[in-house]
Protein backbone atom coordinates (compact mmCIF):
# COMPACT_ATOMS: atom_id res chain seq x y z
CA UNK A 1 0.00 0.00 0.00
CA UNK A 2 3.38 2.36 0.72
CA UNK A 3 4.10 1.83 -2.91
CA UNK A 4 1.09 3.00 -4.20
CA UNK A 5 0.03 5.33 -1.98
CA UNK A 6 3.56 7.41 -2.93
CA UNK A 7 3.25 6.67 -6.77
CA UNK A 8 -0.30 8.38 -6.80
CA UNK A 9 1.04 12.00 -6.74
CA UNK A 10 3.26 11.27 -9.31
CA UNK A 11 3.26 10.34 -13.18
CA UNK A 12 0.15 10.13 -14.99
CA UNK A 13 -0.60 6.93 -16.64
CA UNK A 14 -1.11 7.23 -20.51
CA UNK A 15 -4.50 6.39 -22.26
CA UNK A 16 -5.06 2.83 -22.56
CA UNK A 17 -4.01 1.76 -25.81
CA UNK A 18 -4.64 -1.90 -27.73
CA UNK A 19 -1.90 -3.93 -27.33
CA UNK A 20 -2.67 -6.99 -28.86
CA UNK A 21 -0.56 -9.55 -29.60
CA UNK A 22 -0.10 -11.01 -32.97
CA UNK A 23 1.76 -13.84 -33.99
CA UNK A 24 4.39 -12.43 -35.85
CA UNK A 25 5.01 -9.93 -32.46
CA UNK A 26 5.22 -13.34 -30.37
CA UNK A 27 6.98 -15.19 -32.90
CA UNK A 28 9.89 -12.20 -32.76
CA UNK A 29 9.62 -12.51 -28.71
CA UNK A 30 10.34 -16.30 -29.14
CA UNK A 31 13.16 -16.11 -31.45
CA UNK A 32 14.81 -13.43 -29.34
CA UNK A 33 14.24 -15.16 -25.87
CA UNK A 34 15.82 -18.28 -27.52
CA UNK A 35 19.07 -16.69 -28.94
CA UNK A 36 19.59 -14.78 -25.49
CA UNK A 37 19.44 -17.46 -23.69
CA UNK A 38 22.03 -19.62 -26.06
CA UNK A 39 24.16 -16.02 -26.32
CA UNK A 40 24.45 -15.95 -22.57
CA UNK A 41 25.61 -19.64 -22.27
CA UNK A 42 28.78 -19.31 -24.47
CA UNK A 43 29.42 -16.07 -22.44
CA UNK A 44 28.28 -13.19 -24.39
CA UNK A 45 25.65 -10.40 -23.50
CA UNK A 46 22.38 -11.52 -25.10
CA UNK A 47 22.19 -7.89 -25.53
CA UNK A 48 22.40 -7.20 -29.37
CA UNK A 49 21.53 -10.25 -31.85
CA UNK A 50 18.47 -10.92 -29.93
CA UNK A 51 16.93 -7.43 -30.58
CA UNK A 52 18.34 -7.66 -33.87
CA UNK A 53 16.60 -10.72 -34.45
CA UNK A 54 13.39 -9.78 -33.34
CA UNK A 55 13.39 -7.08 -34.86
CA UNK A 56 14.17 -8.54 -38.44
CA UNK A 57 11.29 -10.62 -37.90
CA UNK A 58 8.78 -8.51 -36.21
CA UNK A 59 9.50 -5.11 -37.47
CA UNK A 60 6.86 -3.57 -35.60
CA UNK A 61 7.60 -5.71 -31.99
CA UNK A 62 9.48 -2.39 -30.64
CA UNK A 63 6.27 0.20 -31.01
CA UNK A 64 4.05 -3.12 -29.40
CA UNK A 65 6.06 -4.09 -26.48
CA UNK A 66 6.48 -0.38 -25.50
CA UNK A 67 2.90 0.21 -25.98
CA UNK A 68 2.46 -1.86 -22.85
CA UNK A 69 3.92 0.47 -20.32
CA UNK A 70 1.25 2.23 -18.19
CA UNK A 71 3.38 5.16 -18.10
CA UNK A 72 5.23 5.11 -21.24
CA UNK A 73 9.08 6.01 -21.76
CA UNK A 74 11.82 8.65 -21.18
CA UNK A 75 14.91 8.39 -24.14
CA UNK A 76 18.33 9.59 -22.70
CA UNK A 77 20.86 10.36 -25.33
CA UNK A 78 23.93 13.07 -26.00
CA UNK A 79 27.69 11.99 -26.43
CA UNK A 80 28.74 11.70 -23.17
CA UNK A 81 26.92 10.85 -19.47
CA UNK A 82 24.09 8.83 -21.36
CA UNK A 83 24.38 5.60 -19.50
CA UNK A 84 24.95 7.29 -15.99
CA UNK A 85 22.13 9.98 -16.37
CA UNK A 86 19.52 6.98 -17.70
CA UNK A 87 20.66 4.85 -14.32
CA UNK A 88 20.46 7.45 -11.88
CA UNK A 89 16.93 8.41 -13.14
CA UNK A 90 15.95 4.53 -12.99
CA UNK A 91 17.10 4.73 -9.25
CA UNK A 92 15.14 7.82 -8.94
CA UNK A 93 12.07 6.37 -10.36
CA UNK A 94 12.53 3.00 -8.38
CA UNK A 95 13.02 5.46 -5.11
CA UNK A 96 9.50 6.55 -6.08
CA UNK A 97 7.77 3.32 -6.31
CA UNK A 98 7.94 2.47 -10.05
CA UNK A 99 8.97 -0.92 -12.00
CA UNK A 100 11.61 0.54 -14.48
CA UNK A 101 12.68 -1.55 -17.32
CA UNK A 102 16.19 -0.04 -18.58
CA UNK A 103 18.75 -0.71 -20.71
CA UNK A 104 21.42 -1.23 -18.00
CA UNK A 105 24.18 -3.04 -19.86
CA UNK A 106 24.44 0.25 -22.03
CA UNK A 107 23.76 -1.33 -25.53
CA UNK A 108 21.56 1.58 -27.46
CA UNK A 109 21.05 0.99 -30.69
CA UNK A 110 16.86 -0.02 -31.60
CA UNK A 111 18.26 -3.41 -31.69
CA UNK A 112 19.60 -2.78 -27.51
CA UNK A 113 16.46 -1.98 -26.63
CA UNK A 114 14.37 -4.56 -28.05
CA UNK A 115 16.59 -6.72 -26.02
CA UNK A 116 16.11 -5.17 -22.86
CA UNK A 117 12.44 -5.09 -23.56
CA UNK A 118 12.23 -8.72 -24.68
CA UNK A 119 14.48 -9.60 -21.60
CA UNK A 120 12.71 -8.27 -19.43
CA UNK A 121 9.56 -9.93 -20.70
CA UNK A 122 7.53 -13.12 -20.36
CA UNK A 123 7.26 -15.75 -23.08
CA UNK A 124 4.18 -14.31 -23.68
CA UNK A 125 5.08 -11.19 -24.25
CA UNK A 126 3.65 -9.37 -21.08
CA UNK A 127 6.00 -6.30 -19.46
CA UNK A 128 6.57 -6.23 -15.98
CA UNK A 129 6.81 -2.53 -15.61
CA UNK A 130 5.15 0.69 -15.35
CA UNK A 131 7.96 3.17 -17.45
CA UNK A 132 11.09 2.49 -20.08
CA UNK A 133 13.91 4.39 -19.16
CA UNK A 134 15.90 4.02 -22.41
CA UNK A 135 19.47 5.07 -23.12
CA UNK A 136 19.97 5.65 -27.13
CA UNK A 137 22.63 6.09 -29.43
CA UNK A 138 22.54 9.61 -31.00
CA UNK A 139 22.70 8.27 -34.28
CA UNK A 140 19.79 5.94 -33.51
CA UNK A 141 17.49 8.37 -31.52
CA UNK A 142 14.98 9.48 -34.67
CA UNK A 143 14.31 5.67 -35.13
CA UNK A 144 13.84 5.15 -31.88
CA UNK A 145 11.52 8.34 -31.11
CA UNK A 146 9.54 7.15 -34.28
CA UNK A 147 9.06 3.55 -32.45
CA UNK A 148 8.86 4.29 -29.01
CA UNK A 149 6.23 7.92 -29.04
CA UNK A 150 8.37 8.35 -25.55
CA UNK A 151 6.82 11.11 -22.99
CA UNK A 152 9.88 12.70 -22.67
CA UNK A 153 13.54 12.49 -24.27
CA UNK A 154 17.15 14.08 -22.10
CA UNK A 155 19.65 15.43 -23.90
CA UNK A 156 22.73 15.25 -22.21
CA UNK A 157 25.44 17.06 -24.25
CA UNK A 158 27.18 17.03 -27.62
CA UNK A 159 30.63 16.28 -28.51
CA UNK A 160 32.86 15.14 -31.42
CA UNK A 161 32.50 11.32 -31.14
CA UNK A 162 32.92 8.22 -33.63
CA UNK A 163 34.22 10.62 -36.31
CA UNK A 164 34.07 7.93 -38.84
CA UNK A 165 30.14 7.41 -38.08
CA UNK A 166 29.25 11.00 -37.05
CA UNK A 167 31.77 13.54 -38.74
CA UNK A 168 31.57 16.92 -36.84
CA UNK A 169 29.34 18.28 -34.18
CA UNK A 170 26.93 19.85 -36.61
CA UNK A 171 25.82 16.52 -37.59
CA UNK A 172 25.22 14.78 -34.14
CA UNK A 173 23.05 17.82 -34.00
CA UNK A 174 20.88 17.74 -36.63
CA UNK A 175 20.46 14.19 -35.73
CA UNK A 176 19.40 14.87 -32.38
CA UNK A 177 16.98 17.66 -33.31
CA UNK A 178 15.11 15.05 -36.07
CA UNK A 179 14.56 12.93 -33.18
CA UNK A 180 13.13 15.48 -30.97
CA UNK A 181 10.98 16.96 -33.94
CA UNK A 182 9.18 13.22 -34.10
CA UNK A 183 9.20 13.74 -30.27
CA UNK A 184 4.78 13.85 -29.39
CA UNK A 185 2.84 17.05 -29.22
CA UNK A 186 2.44 16.70 -25.50
CA UNK A 187 6.09 15.40 -24.38
CA UNK A 188 8.97 16.99 -22.79
CA UNK A 189 12.73 17.51 -23.32
CA UNK A 190 15.52 18.23 -21.23
CA UNK A 191 18.36 19.75 -22.44
CA UNK A 192 21.72 20.87 -20.55
CA UNK A 193 21.15 24.42 -20.48
CA UNK A 194 25.28 25.03 -20.53
CA UNK A 195 25.92 23.34 -23.76
CA UNK A 196 25.07 26.31 -27.01
CA UNK A 197 24.76 23.10 -29.43
CA UNK A 198 21.52 21.97 -27.67
CA UNK A 199 20.11 25.42 -26.63
CA UNK A 200 20.23 26.15 -30.12
CA UNK A 201 17.88 23.60 -31.09
CA UNK A 202 14.57 24.76 -32.63
CA UNK A 203 11.95 25.94 -29.25
CA UNK A 204 8.84 26.47 -30.48
CA UNK A 205 8.02 22.47 -30.71
CA UNK A 206 5.01 21.99 -28.66
CA UNK A 207 6.06 20.45 -25.20
CA UNK A 208 7.94 22.16 -22.32
CA UNK A 209 11.07 22.72 -22.52
CA UNK A 210 13.61 21.89 -18.78
CA UNK A 211 17.04 23.13 -18.51
CA UNK A 212 19.71 22.44 -16.14
CA UNK A 213 22.99 23.93 -15.64
CA UNK A 214 25.70 24.58 -13.19
CA UNK A 215 25.88 27.42 -11.13
CA UNK A 216 29.51 27.05 -9.50
CA UNK A 217 31.88 29.13 -8.55
CA UNK A 218 35.30 27.37 -8.71
CA UNK A 219 38.93 27.73 -9.29
CA UNK A 220 39.39 28.05 -13.23
CA UNK A 221 41.92 24.87 -13.05
CA UNK A 222 39.22 22.53 -11.96
CA UNK A 223 37.35 22.41 -15.15
CA UNK A 224 39.65 22.97 -18.01
CA UNK A 225 38.61 24.30 -21.03
CA UNK A 226 40.39 21.66 -23.33
CA UNK A 227 39.09 20.03 -26.55
CA UNK A 228 36.28 23.16 -27.18
CA UNK A 229 34.12 22.12 -29.72
CA UNK A 230 31.67 25.22 -29.93
CA UNK A 231 33.86 28.84 -30.38
CA UNK A 232 31.22 30.54 -32.33
CA UNK A 233 27.70 31.99 -32.23
CA UNK A 234 25.57 28.80 -33.74
CA UNK A 235 23.00 32.11 -34.92
CA UNK A 236 25.15 34.93 -36.06
CA UNK A 237 28.24 33.15 -35.94
CA UNK A 238 30.10 35.45 -34.16
CA UNK A 239 32.52 34.83 -31.65
CA UNK A 240 30.87 33.57 -28.35
CA UNK A 241 31.53 35.37 -25.14
CA UNK A 242 31.99 32.92 -22.41
CA UNK A 243 31.68 34.28 -18.66
CA UNK A 244 32.73 30.70 -17.07
CA UNK A 245 33.79 27.59 -18.80
CA UNK A 246 32.99 24.05 -16.95
CA UNK A 247 34.46 21.82 -19.67
CA UNK A 248 34.80 21.89 -23.24
CA UNK A 249 32.36 24.21 -24.46
CA UNK A 250 30.05 23.92 -21.68
CA UNK A 251 29.21 27.26 -19.10
CA UNK A 252 27.97 30.38 -19.23
CA UNK A 253 28.04 31.89 -22.98
CA UNK A 254 26.40 34.83 -24.41
CA UNK A 255 26.88 36.52 -28.20
CA UNK A 256 27.84 39.87 -27.92
CA UNK A 257 26.32 40.66 -31.57
CA UNK A 258 23.10 38.71 -30.90
CA UNK A 259 20.43 37.66 -28.36
CA UNK A 260 21.86 34.26 -28.51
CA UNK A 261 22.30 33.43 -24.45
CA UNK A 262 22.44 30.92 -22.10
CA UNK A 263 19.19 30.15 -21.02
CA UNK A 264 18.18 30.11 -17.21
CA UNK A 265 18.00 26.92 -15.99
CA UNK A 266 14.93 25.36 -14.08
CA UNK A 267 16.79 22.84 -12.14
CA UNK A 268 20.53 24.06 -10.75
CA UNK A 269 23.88 22.38 -8.48
CA UNK A 270 25.30 25.24 -6.80
CA UNK A 271 27.27 24.11 -4.45
CA UNK A 272 30.15 21.28 -3.88
CA UNK A 273 32.92 20.70 -1.72
CA UNK A 274 34.27 17.92 -0.17
CA UNK A 275 33.78 16.87 3.42
CA UNK A 276 37.07 16.10 6.16
CA UNK A 277 36.15 12.07 5.78
CA UNK A 278 36.59 12.79 1.59
CA UNK A 279 32.62 12.78 0.89
CA UNK A 280 31.68 14.65 -2.01
CA UNK A 281 28.47 16.78 -0.99
CA UNK A 282 26.40 18.72 -3.28
CA UNK A 283 23.84 21.58 -3.34
CA UNK A 284 20.84 21.12 -5.82
CA UNK A 285 18.20 24.02 -6.43
CA UNK A 286 15.10 22.22 -7.93
CA UNK A 287 10.83 22.44 -7.20
CA UNK A 288 11.51 25.73 -4.93
CA UNK A 289 14.34 24.01 -2.70
CA UNK A 290 17.60 23.51 -1.96
CA UNK A 291 18.31 19.94 -1.46
CA UNK A 292 22.14 19.43 -0.09
CA UNK A 293 23.17 15.50 0.03
CA UNK A 294 25.90 13.37 -0.36
CA UNK A 295 26.50 12.28 -3.68
CA UNK A 296 28.71 9.00 -3.91
CA UNK A 297 29.85 9.30 -7.76
CA UNK A 298 33.15 10.41 -8.47
CA UNK A 299 34.43 13.13 -11.00
CA UNK A 300 32.95 16.34 -11.90
CA UNK A 301 31.46 15.42 -15.24
CA UNK A 302 28.99 13.64 -12.80
CA UNK A 303 27.92 16.51 -11.25
CA UNK A 304 25.54 17.21 -14.74
CA UNK A 305 24.77 13.38 -15.21
CA UNK A 306 22.85 14.30 -11.34
CA UNK A 307 21.41 17.41 -12.86
CA UNK A 308 20.27 15.86 -15.77
CA UNK A 309 18.29 12.74 -13.78
CA UNK A 310 17.15 15.71 -11.03
CA UNK A 311 15.56 17.58 -14.15
CA UNK A 312 13.72 14.78 -16.07
CA UNK A 313 12.07 13.48 -12.25
CA UNK A 314 11.09 16.48 -11.49
CA UNK A 315 9.68 16.79 -15.42
CA UNK A 316 7.81 13.74 -14.56
CA UNK A 317 6.65 15.16 -10.87
CA UNK A 318 8.58 12.99 -8.38
CA UNK A 319 9.04 14.90 -5.73
CA UNK A 320 12.43 16.56 -4.32
CA UNK A 321 12.78 14.69 -1.55
CA UNK A 322 12.29 10.81 -3.31
CA UNK A 323 15.26 12.79 -5.97
CA UNK A 324 17.86 13.27 -3.17
CA UNK A 325 17.26 10.11 -1.07
CA UNK A 326 17.41 8.47 -4.19
CA UNK A 327 21.03 9.72 -5.66
CA UNK A 328 22.63 9.40 -2.30
CA UNK A 329 22.44 6.18 -3.23
CA UNK A 330 23.31 6.10 -6.79
CA UNK A 331 26.45 3.58 -7.92
CA UNK A 332 28.83 4.07 -10.57
CA UNK A 333 26.95 2.09 -14.24
CA UNK A 334 28.54 -0.40 -16.37
CA UNK A 335 32.31 0.70 -17.34
CA UNK A 336 31.55 4.06 -15.66
CA UNK A 337 33.97 4.61 -12.77
CA UNK A 338 32.93 0.91 -11.56
CA UNK A 339 34.70 -0.31 -9.12
CA UNK A 340 36.02 -4.09 -8.83
CA UNK A 341 37.90 -5.66 -5.51
CA UNK A 342 40.64 -8.15 -6.37
CA UNK A 343 43.87 -9.30 -4.24
CA UNK A 344 43.50 -6.58 -1.78
CA UNK A 345 43.69 -3.84 -4.64
CA UNK A 346 40.68 -1.64 -6.04
CA UNK A 347 40.07 -1.77 -9.96
CA UNK A 348 37.92 1.31 -11.13
CA UNK A 349 37.26 1.32 -15.07
CA UNK A 350 36.08 4.59 -16.37
CA UNK A 351 35.24 4.14 -20.48
CA UNK A 352 36.66 6.85 -22.54
CA UNK A 353 35.65 7.28 -26.19
CA UNK A 354 36.43 10.80 -27.03
CA UNK A 355 38.30 13.92 -25.87
CA UNK A 356 36.03 15.26 -23.53
CA UNK A 357 35.09 12.25 -21.89
CA UNK A 358 38.97 11.41 -21.66
CA UNK A 359 39.97 14.66 -20.04
CA UNK A 360 37.73 14.56 -17.33
CA UNK A 361 38.71 11.01 -16.78
CA UNK A 362 42.47 12.43 -16.42
CA UNK A 363 41.31 15.37 -14.35
CA UNK A 364 39.36 12.62 -11.60
CA UNK A 365 42.65 10.86 -12.02
CA UNK A 366 45.42 13.39 -11.10
CA UNK A 367 42.88 15.09 -8.36
CA UNK A 368 43.67 12.37 -6.76
CA UNK A 369 46.76 12.20 -4.48
CA UNK A 370 49.34 9.70 -3.91
CA UNK A 371 50.74 7.17 -6.33
CA UNK A 372 48.13 6.87 -9.58
CA UNK A 373 48.75 3.44 -11.25
CA UNK A 374 47.05 2.76 -15.04
CA UNK A 375 45.87 0.94 -17.85
CA UNK A 376 44.64 1.87 -21.06
CA UNK A 377 43.44 -0.04 -23.69
CA UNK A 378 42.27 1.29 -27.09
CA UNK A 379 40.21 -0.64 -29.68
CA UNK A 380 39.12 0.43 -33.22
CA UNK A 381 35.92 -1.48 -34.10
CA UNK A 382 32.95 -0.38 -35.27
CA UNK A 383 31.60 0.31 -31.73
CA UNK A 384 34.78 1.96 -30.50
CA UNK A 385 35.08 4.70 -33.98
CA UNK A 386 37.55 3.42 -35.92
CA UNK A 387 39.42 6.88 -36.63
CA UNK A 388 41.24 6.77 -32.98
CA UNK A 389 42.73 10.35 -34.00
CA UNK A 390 40.87 11.82 -31.09
CA UNK A 391 43.32 10.38 -28.68
CA UNK A 392 45.65 13.31 -30.00
CA UNK A 393 43.11 15.61 -29.03
CA UNK A 394 42.76 14.50 -25.98
CA UNK A 395 45.11 15.66 -23.07
CA UNK A 396 46.80 13.38 -21.85
CA UNK A 397 49.73 15.81 -21.42
CA UNK A 398 47.89 16.38 -17.99
CA UNK A 399 49.85 13.38 -16.93
CA UNK A 400 53.11 15.18 -17.06
CA UNK A 401 52.11 17.00 -14.22
CA UNK A 402 51.99 13.95 -11.99
CA UNK A 403 55.31 12.10 -13.39
CA UNK A 404 56.99 11.94 -9.98
CA UNK A 405 53.52 10.08 -8.61
CA UNK A 406 52.62 7.82 -11.68
CA UNK A 407 53.93 4.26 -11.86
CA UNK A 408 54.67 2.47 -14.85
CA UNK A 409 51.87 2.98 -17.32
CA UNK A 410 49.98 -0.55 -19.17
CA UNK A 411 48.84 -0.46 -22.54
CA UNK A 412 46.38 -2.53 -24.03
CA UNK A 413 44.24 -3.38 -26.93
CA UNK A 414 44.15 -3.66 -30.85
CA UNK A 415 45.92 -0.11 -31.13
CA UNK A 416 48.03 -0.33 -28.01
CA UNK A 417 51.06 0.76 -30.27
CA UNK A 418 49.29 4.14 -31.34
CA UNK A 419 48.89 4.84 -28.01
CA UNK A 420 52.20 4.12 -26.42
CA UNK A 421 53.21 6.51 -29.19
CA UNK A 422 50.39 9.09 -27.67
CA UNK A 423 51.70 8.92 -24.15
CA UNK A 424 55.13 9.38 -25.65
CA UNK A 425 54.39 12.69 -27.59
CA UNK A 426 52.45 13.57 -24.39
CA UNK A 427 55.88 13.39 -22.39
CA UNK A 428 56.04 10.17 -20.62
CA UNK A 429 58.99 8.18 -20.70
CA UNK A 430 59.36 4.53 -22.50
CA UNK A 431 60.53 3.14 -19.66
CA UNK A 432 57.54 4.85 -17.88
CA UNK A 433 55.01 2.63 -20.63
CA UNK A 434 54.83 -0.98 -20.51
CA UNK A 435 52.41 -3.47 -23.78
CA UNK A 436 50.40 -5.78 -22.60
CA UNK A 437 47.87 -6.97 -25.76
CA UNK A 438 46.17 -9.79 -23.85
CA UNK A 439 43.36 -7.95 -21.86
CA UNK A 440 44.32 -10.93 -19.25
CA UNK A 441 47.87 -10.29 -19.43
CA UNK A 442 47.53 -6.49 -18.99
CA UNK A 443 45.70 -6.99 -16.10
CA UNK A 444 47.16 -9.20 -14.27
CA UNK A 445 50.72 -6.88 -15.46
CA UNK A 446 48.95 -3.76 -13.83
CA UNK A 447 48.25 -5.26 -10.74
CA UNK A 448 51.49 -6.53 -10.19
CA UNK A 449 52.46 -2.81 -10.23
CA UNK A 450 49.83 -1.97 -8.10
CA UNK A 451 50.57 -2.68 -4.48
CA UNK A 452 47.62 -4.02 -1.79
CA UNK A 453 45.33 -1.36 -0.80
CA UNK A 454 46.29 1.50 -3.82
CA UNK A 455 43.85 1.65 -6.90
CA UNK A 456 44.49 0.85 -10.22
CA UNK A 457 42.59 2.88 -13.05
CA UNK A 458 41.78 1.36 -16.35
CA UNK A 459 40.97 3.35 -19.19
CA UNK A 460 38.80 1.42 -22.09
CA UNK A 461 37.25 2.33 -24.95
CA UNK A 462 34.17 0.72 -25.39
CA UNK A 463 34.76 -2.86 -27.41
CA UNK A 464 38.32 -3.30 -25.09
CA UNK A 465 36.18 -2.57 -21.78
CA UNK A 466 34.17 -5.99 -22.55
CA UNK A 467 37.54 -7.95 -23.27
CA UNK A 468 38.76 -6.59 -19.82
CA UNK A 469 35.25 -7.46 -18.25
CA UNK A 470 35.68 -10.93 -20.08
CA UNK A 471 39.55 -11.46 -18.34
CA UNK A 472 38.00 -9.75 -14.94
CA UNK A 473 34.80 -12.66 -14.81
CA UNK A 474 37.76 -15.53 -15.97
CA UNK A 475 39.87 -13.98 -12.70
CA UNK A 476 36.55 -14.70 -10.93
CA UNK A 477 36.10 -10.67 -10.08
CA UNK A 478 33.58 -9.45 -12.58
CA UNK A 479 30.27 -10.55 -12.64
CA UNK A 480 28.65 -10.98 -16.24
CA UNK A 481 27.68 -7.72 -17.25
CA UNK A 482 23.84 -8.00 -17.72
CA UNK A 483 23.54 -9.47 -14.44
CA UNK A 484 23.60 -5.32 -14.16
CA UNK A 485 24.95 -3.86 -10.89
Amino acid sequence: MEKDNRRSDLLSPKDSVNTGLNLKHLSGIWIGKLIMGASRLTGRGGTTLPGRAALRFSPGILAYLSRQLAQGSVLVTGTNGKTTTASLLTGILRQAGYQCLHNQSGSNMSWGVASALIGAGAWSGKLPGDIGIMEVDEGAFPAVVRELKPRGAVVTNIYRDQLDRFGEIDHVQKTILSGLDCLPPDSFQVLNADDPSLTDMRSDRPGRTWYYGLELELPPDLFRNTAQDIKSCPHCHDQLFYERIYFAHLGRYRCQKCNFRRPKPDVTLNKRFFTADGRTVIELRLQGKSLKLDYPLMGAYNLYNALAAATCATALGVPADLIGAALTKAAPSFGRMERFSMDGRTLIMALIKNPAGANEVLRTLIEKEGKIHLLVAINDKIADGTDISWLWDADFEQLKSIRERLAPVVVSGQRAWEMVLRLKYAGLDSAGITLEESPKQAILKALQLTPPGEILFIMPTYTAMFDLRRALNALGVAKPYWEGP
